[in-house]
């Protein structure tokens, strides 16, 4: 059995654990209850209630937590994980499973108290944990809505949650709470796109007051609620309320110049407004590729391949014009944006780093942005009865297996442009181009790639006596385009080739 992270806090699809795997979790769950007052609180109950099944329990105990997590560790052969000393909370693992221990917060009295300090009211629940023993290693059911009360278990629900769980609603439980730690601002948004829940208004006004204050969370923390909104099937909406607040550019200030910017006839919104239409774009391909491309089999395998790379798309797919108010320019009494794909590129990989993303997520989006113009380019080659083999060569080397991931931005690039200008065929074109570049990689470049070389390095080391350098990559290169073309097929065709290709570019510095 597997359980989808959307509607939880880990954000990825994990394994339900075995019984054998938590008998001795449950064993010394039910001492605890027994010897001792303690509560499951927050996001377990929210899911409880939502007919989720829980992987993470957050137990609150009225003093001690980081001694009993110790314990706990111990006895259950766990691994302890120190959160916040100060604050009395740790954390035990114990393989998929994990258990975070706390103590009342602030000077609590009770847990009523302890749960009015928490960020939203469907998160300010909490159930005794000896009631809640049942319910940790069960199916989850899918309640009857609305939830009008818990049949089988006690809820403990200081600020009205369970209404608003029944009524679909976000709410602060109190703009002081924003105020501690201002990334609850954002984690409205982030439980905004996971449970499609509506943020109550007063909450939204708290955060638009308070979005200012974002900047003073950690890089990782924010890092890590925005690939949860990513993760969502809802980013693009989600993306666009956060503008609203001025959330998003607090976040990334990067967009501001963005907001308020014309841009040429094939376009009928601004340049903010256009990145976050592409978002819900490119969600809307991603669910259903087979709408716009043909054949999509190849796009729909990339996509399953690279789940995990799919927030990253949805990154390349709002930034994408990002370098657009640095390069504004006028042609003949036309705006123009030069080059701003290249400048675009440059500006991801520094919020990339400011927001301490993987390197490797970093680079894609980052090449994602700056060939975002390609297909665009090769349009006009198409309609002249290309592109050429080289382009197409050259598209493909640069984007390597991820050349689907291309061709779905600039699909949702085209679909997000609906000016008067835009000429009506554009997105058919490309899905021709899509069709023809494909067909061109299946039949002509893969074939070459997955055969071993004609020439190795070394071969051209010892029959041209040349010395290791760039100029052995460069030759390789070019008797590869041979090839894909059809010049040449056997080892001692490649052989001669190269020696009138050296003679050919010798006045060339080759």
């Amino acid at each position: 059995m597997i359980w989808s992270g959307e509607f939880g806090d880990r954000g990825e699809i994990e394994e339900i654990w075995s019984v054998a795997e938590i008998r001795p979790v449950l064993k010394e769950l039910e001492i605890l209850s027994s010897s001792r007052e303690a509560y499951v609180a927050g996001g377990p109950v929210r899911d409880w209630l939502l007919g989720r099944k829980v992987l993470d329990l957050d137990l609150v105990v009225p003093d001690g937590a980081i001694a009993l997590a110790r314990k706990f560790a111990q006895r259950t052969k766990g691994h302890f994980v120190m959160l916040d000393e100060k604050e009395g909370v740790a954390r035990v693992v114990c393989k998929d499973f994990i258990l975070d221990f706390s103590q009342y917060r602030d000077m609590a009295n009770n847990i009523e108290e302890d749960l009015c300090q928490r960020d939203f009211t469907i998160n300010a629940m909490a159930v005794p944990l000896s009631s809640a023993l049942p319910l940790i290693d069960k199916v989850p059911v899918l309640p009857n809505h609305p939830i009008t009360q818990s049949p089988n278990y006690p809820i403990l629900d200081p600020a009205g949650g369970l209404a608003d769980l029944n009524n679909r609603i976000i709410r602060a439980v109190s703009q002081k709470n924003l105020e501690s730690d201002p990334l609850r601002l954002l984690r409205a948004y982030r439980f905004r796109s996971q449970l499609d829940f509506e943020i109550e208004q007063r909450t939204q006004v708290y955060i638009k007051e308070l979005s200012s204050t974002i900047d003073s969370v950690a890089s990782e923390r924010i890092s890590h609620e925005l690939r949860l909104i990513m993760e969502s099937k809802r980013a693009g909406r989600t993306l666009h309320e956060m503008v609203q607040v001025r959330l998003l550019q607090a976040l990334l200030p990067e967009i501001n110049p963005m907001e308020g910017m014309p841009q040429p006839g094939y376009h009928h919104l601004d340049v903010l407004d256009h990145s976050l239409a592409t978002v819900e774009a490119i969600e809307d391909l991603i669910a259903n590729p087979c709408n716009k491309f043909f054949p999509c089999e190849p796009i729909e395998g990339w996509i399953i391949e690279n789940s995990a790379r799919i927030p990253d798309l949805k990154w390349a797919a709002f930034l994408h014009d990002i370098g657009k108010p640095a390069c504004k320019g006028e042609k003949q009494g036309r705006l123009t944006f030069y080059r701003h794909d290249h400048i675009g590129s440059d500006m991801v990989l520094a919020i990339g780093k400011r927001l301490r993303w993987p390197k490797q997520v970093t680079i894609f989006v980052a090449r994602m942005v700056r060939l975002h113009m390609r297909p665009f380019h090769l349009l006009k080659n198409l309609r002249q009865g290309g592109p050429t083999k080289r382009a197409m060569r050259r598209l493909l080397a640069e984007t390597g297996a991820d050349y689907p991931a291309l061709f779905l931005l600039a699909m949702a690039d085209s679909m997000s442009g609906c000016g008067p200008l835009k000429p009506l065929e554009l997105d058919a074109e490309l899905a021709r181009l899509w069709e023809v570049v494909h067909t061109f990689y299946q039949d002509r470049l893969k074939p070459v790639k997955m055969r071993p070389r004609l020439l190795t390095g070394h071969d051209l080391q010892r029959i041209f006596e040349l010395s290791p350098g760039p100029l052995i990559g460069k030759s390789l290169d070019a008797l590869e385009e041979a090839q894909i073309e059809g010049a040449v097929s056997t080892r001692d065709e490649a052989v001669s080739w190269l020696k009138a290709w050296f003679d050919s570019n010798e006045g060339a510095g080759v």
